[in-house]
């Protein structure tokens, strides 16, 4: 069928015009689903990265390092979580106008809160680190109390009664620490040097019979273990003793003269020392101004966090405000040692 000239170019201009509209919604089509599935690959990319850096805040709430190390951390999550908020905004900013996008809207969104949750976690942990690291007054603005501080850490120090004989027992403090998930009784191994017979007594006064798991002479830190049932034991944080500086505000808890649950001030005076006992030599030791008596031995020193940054050992006779602890990295070098070993 034949037809007309004028019919025929009428028939091929509306194809022509088919075939544009047609292209043009394919390329549309082709278009809207590229910058979707970019979208969607950058959302995926940036999702990965805040999983990754809350792994990385995770270890850092949960492991103990050596406050330089978490400052440095800190600052290269920081530099991260704000290159990554750049990104969120500048897709949030490029989808906003476009249609059909509600989901990846929703995903952008989603990621905008995790990453205000992650830089909330980050800057608190920054935070204490800096308090811990730098130095204690921040505290003492904040209208910081030794009586709530001594509230905090009293059920957590123990009283240690050694005998050696049937009518001599010798006296000292210890602490309870968190091994790993196994609760220890840690103190001077020149309080049990000895004894055939050790007991632990809570601030609560209950009293159980102590074993010893380990000791070391040459750093004067022993390990024991009672039979108290789990809700006795009130478990002190250690942490390294590294950062420490001349100055630091200190307090001891302790059994001084069998006087049980008291506390002393004070600063550390001097690090590094070196010290000669009846029993051994000891290095890379703690002064510290806090006063310290017969009975201390064995006690927690502590910061004004509470933590645990050496254990009281020994004194200058008949000095005023000389004392001497042992450093906590020691401590925790020890408790290794003596856990593993048995």
């Amino acid at each position: 069928m034949e037809f007309p000239k004028e019919q025929k170019r009428k028939l091929a201009i509306s194809l022509i015009v088919m075939i544009v509209v047609v292209s043009l919604s394919a390329g549309g089509l082709i278009g809207y689903w590229a910058g979707h599935t970019l979208t969607s690959d950058q959302v995926d990319k940036l999702q990965n990265q805040l999983s990754t850096i809350q792994e990385q805040v995770n270890n850092l709430q949960t492991t103990s390092q050596n406050q330089n190390d978490v400052l440095e951390t800190i600052d290269l999550l920081q530099a991260q979580l704000s290159t990554i908020r750049d990104q969120i905004n500048s897709l949030q900013a490029s989808n906003a106008d476009s249609q059909n996008t509600n989901e990846i809207m929703d995903e952008i969104n989603s990621l905008q809160s995790q990453l205000s949750a992650l830089q909330e976690q980050v800057n608190d942990i920054k935070a204490t680190t800096t308090v811990i690291y730098e130095n204690i007054t921040y505290f003492l603005g904040e209208n910081f109390s030794l009586s709530q501080l001594f509230e905090q850490v009293r059920e957590s120090v123990v009283v240690i009664q050694a005998s050696v004989s049937q009518t001599v027992t010798f006296q000292g403090s210890g602490f309870v620490y968190n091994y790993s998930g196994q609760m220890i009784i840690l103190t001077n191994n020149h309080v049990i040097d000895n004894a055939i017979n050790i007991k632990v007594t809570f601030s609560n006064g209950n009293t159980y019979a102590a074993s010893l798991e380990g000791s070391n002479p040459n750093t004067d830190v022993a390990v024991l273990t009672t039979s108290a049932p789990q809700n006795e034991y009130k478990p002190l944080t250690i942490v390294s003793s590294s950062t420490l500086k001349i100055g630091d505000p200190v307090i001891v808890v302790g059994t001084p003269y069998g006087l049980e649950g008291s506390m002393s001030d004070g600063i550390i005076s001097a690090l590094n020392r070196t010290i000669t006992t009846d029993q051994t030599t000891m290095t890379n030791i703690i002064q510290t101004t806090a006063p310290l008596n017969p009975g201390n031995s064995g006690g927690p020193l502590m910061n004004y966090l509470g933590h645990v940054i050496g254990m009281a050992t020994a004194i200058v006779e008949d000095s005023q405000g000389i004392g001497f602890a042992i450093p906590s990295d020691t401590i925790l070098q020890d408790i290794m040692e003596s856990i593993d070993q048995n």
